[in-house]
């Protein structure tokens, strides 16, 4: 981490509270999630099937539900009758602290004060879109909250990412915006294009072009949530694609929805 700015570039932040009746599923296991998720429960429960782990996540009432950027899942959600959570979604640009980079689980964790949590929750969503001192207020307890459950926080086997794909997905971030040819990729890591591709579909789940399209998208949705008065052919230019039509096919495959209906809906867990 170069200095102490690096740790909080925070590009995307959004609060929203889900409210279901009896039983609730949402399904992204063929769509990679586009941003962070932190979740609170506060009535019902679910179980969530990481698609890429096969493992089974079982949270209640009181529960936090951490859902890391890239993340592939199925949750299942029952109430008697109410189903309630309320849910941040963030994205970090590198090198910040939460990154795909870090290679975090999709996992449970219990706050050992709900009620303390469950007031930063409900202060961020009163006040994540008020005046100017009350968005430093909710940042401020933002960055908290994340900073007491990054030492608990579990990673995937494989640790942290390789250093060379870690240059490769950095140079990405960078240059998202212009033509990447992977044997350019492959160049900055320092490795044959035979043996760049392999190792970075391994340590990412997915293939260069694919995580190019996949940052592309994340950009856009900032754009969309952030900016209401941009065109989609603007993001779309903004983003790096070649043409409004491939963005619009590439961001339907990749959230299930069209760049338009997901400006208008919320991103839920």
């Amino acid at each position: 981490m170069p200095d102490i700015t690096a740790a909080s570039k925070l590009v995307f932040f959004k609060v929203e509270h889900y409210h279901y009746t009896a039983h609730h599923t949402f399904d992204t296991s063929c769509l990679p999630r586009p941003q962070f998720c932190l979740g609170l429960v506060l009535a019902g429960h679910a179980v969530y099937h990481d698609c890429t782990h096969n493992e089974d996540i079982a949270v209640a009432a009181g529960d936090l539900i951490f859902v890391p950027i890239g993340s592939r899942y199925i949750s299942r959600w029952e109430g008697d009758p109410d189903i309630s959570y309320i849910s941040m979604h963030f994205i970090f640009d590198y090198p910040a602290v939460f990154t795909k980079a870090k290679n975090f689980k999709l996992q449970k964790i219990t706050p050992p004060d709900f009620e303390a949590t469950k007031s930063v929750f409900l202060h961020a969503l009163e006040n994540y879109a008020a005046g100017e001192a009350q968005k430093l207020a909710v940042l401020g307890n933002f960055y908290t909250l994340l900073s007491a459950l990054l030492p608990g926080l579990k990673v995937s086997k494989t640790g942290e990412l390789d250093a060379r794909i870690y240059r490769a997905s950095s140079y990405i971030e960078e240059h998202y915006r212009e033509e990447i040819p992977i044997g350019k990729l492959a160049e900055v890591a320092n490795m044959s294009v035979s043996r760049f591709f392999p190792l970075f579909r391994r340590s990412l789940g997915v293939s260069p072009v694919e995580y190019i399209n996949h940052y592309r998208i994340n950009r856009a949705i900032i754009l969309l949530m952030s900016h209401e008065r941009y065109a989609i052919e603007e993001i779309s230019e903004a983003t790096g694609f070649q043409s409004a039509a491939y963005f619009r096919r590439v961001f339907k495959k990749m959230t299930g929805k069209s760049p338009r209906d997901y400006r208008a809906c919320a991103p839920e867990i």
